[in-house]
């Protein structure tokens, strides 16, 4: 973060609607895509990408490293992803990790675009897509996750092959159709 972004979150802090919306220019899409991949829904997203920088603009001030003001960001629209997600009962299944590794199969790799790996995703049960995209697509390790959704790390795990398997198994069926 440069000179400039440092001022512009002190900007923020004393209330400045014009550095709000600096920062909101400068990091609602990557949001957003956060977001859209948790929620596959362009309202919800939305909804909760506005939440999330009302809630950030509210706690700025208690940010105390603004080199740091992105992944906070992130942490807060990641949190009212699983909050939101939650209100709808979303549901984590515990598989076991001994029978999914016994379904496992040694078949080909076929390349698949990725607007279509992402529509794939999409269609997957909330609690996997969540996983999925928190281990693979965000970054965060099963124990975080685990932390972040409160679950288990074995159910994370689960889940996240599960998830895999689920996506593996559409991408095949898209593939073969096409």
């Amino acid at each position: 973060m440069n000179k400039m972004d440092y001022n512009i979150i002190e900007r923020c802090k004393t209330g400045d609607i014009k550095a709000q919306f600096l920062l909101y220019k400068q990091y609602s899409k990557a949001m957003y895509n956060i977001a859209i991949r948790f929620l596959n829904n362009k309202m919800d997203a939305e909804d909760i990408l506005q939440e999330s920088f009302v809630k950030a603009f509210e706690n700025i001030s208690s940010l105390d490293h603004p080199g740091a003001f992105g992944s906070w960001l992130k942490r807060i629209v990641i949190n009212n992803c699983i909050t939101f997600l939650r209100s709808g009962k979303l549901y984590f299944e515990d598989i076991n990790e001994q029978n999914l590794r016994a379904e496992e199969s040694s078949e080909p790799v076929i390349t698949v675009e990725p607007e279509v790996v992402h529509s794939a995703i999409k269609k997957l049960p909330g609690g996997a897509r969540s996983i999925l995209v928190l281990y693979a697509l965000e970054g965060y390790k099963h124990r975080e996750v685990a932390e972040m959704l409160n679950i288990s790390e074995s159910t994370s795990r689960t889940q996240y092959h599960r998830a895999l398997k689920l996506l593996n198994e559409s991408l095949k069926e898209i593939v073969y159709v096409n």
